[in-house]
């Protein structure tokens, strides 16, 4: 008999001994075989639960998204080069450390054909990565994350890619991720330098072109030029989610609850974002509608999440654009 059940049988005995029945009560083995029965079904209960969850977990552990998009990309590259070998390569999180940007990423676990050119033509997440960025940028130097923002450490799609709100940054896709390029080329903001002289990011140009076409120094602070009647945009780009939201309503914006999106839809409407509210003592925008399209409103968007506080943003001297660290230094001192 197990030593556990003694304190039952204890606990019994004491019982009977008062009830005056303490010969029935210590010898009745029908008594003893339903403690043990039930306890034996919540032994096995738990067996059961346990070998759940441990199914659970490994089929959890066997079927990882990056797993799967792993496996696909060793069999088409297999194919590329007719070698059966690779699909049988083992599996693994790709991880690259940059202490100097303070980041870690792991998106090459799935997107592993960023740097293949036989992939130029595949979908995502194995397509090459496009233009010629990677010749001037090497992921063993910037990594992903330093221009895409993001979370670099995560490894699946719902927390990488789309609303994710506990980041501090989102995910800057396509040509929105322009707005990272002031990062370490700090004289974008320079009207010296022209789409025609920088090339790749003709979107972010047109932005600033649209700047100052519609008057946007006016009322707003840009790069230490403008006005006051507006917020100063000055390093908005360099915000965080949070401390955008905290200080913005979203009540009335349509798509994903972001910064970049709000930006994005004021532009378009102003008075539809920003109507003002009463009852809080919030009053209307007087931002004008200027009839704007949704490519200029996307231009103009990605010119201002390039607006950026590189106290904030930490960037290592080594990574600022060297072309402008030189004419600064050939400037004579006043």
């Amino acid at each position: 008999m197990p030593l556990s059940v003694f304190p039952v049988l204890w606990r019994g005995f004491i019982k009977e001994t008062i009830s005056g029945n303490t010969k029935k009560g210590f010898m009745d083995l029908k008594w003893e075989k339903r403690v043990m029965r039930r306890r034996n079904k919540i032994f096995a209960a738990s067996v059961i639960a346990t070998i759940i969850i441990l199914i659970v977990i490994f089929y959890r552990e066997s079927n990882h998204e990056w797993k799967h998009f792993q496996k696909t990309y060793n069999v088409k590259l297999a194919e590329k080069l007719n070698s059966p070998d690779i699909k049988n390569e083992p599996l693994r999180i790709n991880q690259l450390w940059l202490p100097q940007l303070n980041t870690t990423d792991r998106c090459m676990t799935c997107h592993k054909g960023v740097e293949n050119p036989m992939f130029v033509n595949e979908p995502q997440p194995f397509t090459t990565h496009p233009g010629d960025f990677l010749k001037t940028h090497s992921i063993d130097k910037f990594g992903c994350t330093v221009c895409h923002q993001g979370d670099g450490q995560a490894v699946t799609v719902e927390a990488t890619h789309g609303a994710v709100h506990h980041l501090n940054r989102q995910l800057l896709a396509k040509e929105f991720v322009q707005a990272s390029c002031v990062k370490c080329h700090i004289d974008l903001h320079d009207n010296s330098v022209t789409a025609d002289t920088f090339k790749g990011i003709r979107t972010f140009f047109e932005g600033r072109g649209l700047t100052f076409q519609y008057g946007c120094r006016g009322c707003h602070k840009i790069i230490g030029e403008g006005g006051s009647i507006g917020p100063e945009l000055t390093g908005l780009g360099s915000k965080t989610e949070l401390a955008f939201m905290l200080i913005h309503d979203f009540e009335h914006v349509e798509g994903q609850h972001t910064m970049g999106q709000w930006i994005y839809e004021h532009f378009l409407n102003p008075q539809k974002v920003v109507p003002g509210n009463p009852e809080l003592n919030f009053a209307p925008t007087i931002m004008p509608n200027f009839g704007l399209t949704p490519e200029q409103a996307r231009a103009l968007t990605i010119y201002v999440l390039g607006l950026r506080n590189p106290k904030v943003d930490a960037i290592p001297y080594e990574y600022i654009s060297q072309k402008r660290l030189a004419q600064a230094s050939s400037k004579p001192v006043r």
